[in-house]
């Protein structure tokens, strides 16, 4: 038989496959960050005819003969550059920016371990984050403080995750400069003064025409509960603001604290303002507990006093002063405490507030508390993702948290990893061994949420390579063609 039909049966073959993958290629072009593949060729062994011989002084060298048979596959790689990103604003679809791949498994222990580009996940009934066919997502779950812990595992959402309450308290140790709850804001500088209105007057008293809320006795009688009203209309202009603030025990309960910001007096000589600042519990049945007063009430509703209850100011009204520019000078820090027998079990709770932000300009007063250290338990209401692999939770109380950070793995070989089902690999002996880290940090590519990894698919070079490998395999069955009459050819010499 002719060398050159043994030639042309192992070029078929060889355009065959590379016609295999070009289908495989063209199919995936909408595949989830598909990688595709180029096949290249190599040829065969060659047979000499006659080898080369070396040249003398009269006579030169001579080259080898060799007649080749046939064409091979010299190799089938996978190109491992990135697709086109794709936006689906989907919360857990991400997109690796660079080089790297997500880690998944099946196995419980997350031993056996699988890598992927395909970033479009979803959450199982169980909150595991998850690949389309139940791979679990693995990276690091951050413990109740949002710390992420040291070993690999599978990342959930659990959506009964909740966010432990946090007392309004100093922090233990102290931290120098803490403020507990801070108020910002202006006091009107025409808000009308007391002592003009009326000589000896105040915010807040248990009887007297001299006092702005005064208790009243035969409504206190009627609901069981302390009731104060305003009873002189008068004393009530030199109310400058009014303003609820709520604190948190370490059972998370609210406590709500009324504040009356009243103008005292103003010193002419020097320009200094005082202000008196008194307060009010506002308890959860509607009494409103004044300086001392606890949450039991004798036979006449006047509320007993107790060092469980409510006090601030160590029983005292508090001054607050601004001087001639209105800023506040001197003491600013009030103290309040909400005892036992206002926390329901609690350990009391002790504080301050802290008025060295306010103004006193002539202008609308609007002093508030802008912030306060604490808030209640809260329950997980949503997550995001971020670039660096972080899913944090959002919960009911406003409060933000780390559940876990996704992990990644790289490989000084990518080519050398070997493709198995659903857009995954597996590390093979010539990939090494995956170095693992974290999105965004140590070299590590960050991610792209909301978006997906396009299959980076050429169609036009894949069709120009379908054209000429099917010219290939098409001159390659000439060559058999033309071959087989040749050999007929032969066989009619006996005739």
């Amino acid at each position: 038989m002719m060398r050159s039909m043994f030639s042309a049966v192992a070029g078929l073959s060889a355009h065959q496959m590379k016609m295999d993958v070009i289908g495989n290629n063209i199919a995936n072009v909408n595949t989830v960050a598909f990688k595709s593949s180029r096949v290249t060729f190599k040829e065969t062994f060659n047979q000499t005819i006659k080898g080369a011989g070396a040249g003398d002084s009269g006579r030169g060298g001579t080259n080898p003969m060799q007649i080749g048979l046939g064409a091979d596959i010299g190799g089938i790689d996978v190109i491992q550059t990135r697709g086109a990103v794709e936006r689906t604003d989907n919360p857990t679809d991400l997109m690796i920016n660079g080089e790297g791949f997500f880690m998944v498994s099946d196995d419980p222990n997350y031993l056996n371990r699988y890598y992927t580009r395909a970033g479009n996940f979803i959450v199982d009934d169980y909150g595991n984050l998850c690949t389309q066919t139940g791979y679990k997502v693995l990276g690091y779950m951050a413990d109740d403080t949002g710390r992420l812990k040291s070993n690999i595992e599978g990342i959930k959402i659990d959506k009964s995750a909740i966010y432990p309450p946090q007392a309004t308290r100093p922090s233990d140790p102290p931290i120098p400069g803490e403020d507990i709850v801070t108020f910002t804001g202006n006091l009107n500088s025409n808000t009308k003064e007391l002592e003009k209105l009326k000589s000896g007057a105040k915010v807040i008293g248990a009887s007297g025409e001299d006092a702005i809320y005064n208790f009243d006795s035969e409504l206190s009688k009627a609901t069981g509960k302390p009731v104060y009203t305003q009873k002189n209309q008068d004393l009530s202009t030199a109310l400058g603001r009014e303003t609820t603030v709520e604190v948190f025990d370490d059972f998370g309960n609210v406590h709500q604290i009324k504040l009356v910001f009243a103008k005292k007096t103003v010193d002419t000589s020097s320009g200094e303002s005082t202000w008196l600042v008194d307060a009010f519990y506002l308890n959860s049945d509607g009494a409103m507990l004044k300086n001392g007063d606890t949450n039991t009430y004798d036979t006449d509703g006047a509320a007993n006093t107790s060092a469980d209850g409510f006090s601030y100011n160590g029983g005292n009204s508090f001054e607050l002063k601004f001087d001639k520019n209105g800023k506040v000078i001197g003491d600013s820090k009030m103290s309040f405490t909400i005892g036992k027998d206002l926390t329901k079990g609690a350990d009391a709770l002790t504080f301050e507030m802290n008025f060295n932000k306010l103004t006193q300009f002539a202008d609308t007063s609007n002093a508030d508390a802008t912030k306060i250290k604490g808030y209640k338990q809260g329950a997980l209401t949503g997550y995001s993702i971020a670039s660096n692999g972080e899913i944090v939770g959002t919960f009911s109380n406003g409060q933000r948290r780390v559940l876990g950070r996704i992990g990644l793995a790289n490989f000084s070989n990518p080519a050398g990893l070997q493709k198995t089902e659903s857009n995954m690999y597996m590390e093979t002996r010539n990939s090494g061994i995956p170095s693992i880290g974290l999105p965004a940090s140590n070299g590590f590519a960050e991610l792209n949420p909301g978006s997906l990894e396009m299959s980076n698919v050429d169609l036009g070079r894949e069709f120009t390579n379908m054209i000429t490998t099917q010219r290939g395999f098409q001159a390659n069955s000439r060559v058999i063609t033309t071959t087989d009459e040749m050999l007929q050819e032969l066989v009619n010499l006996k005739r």
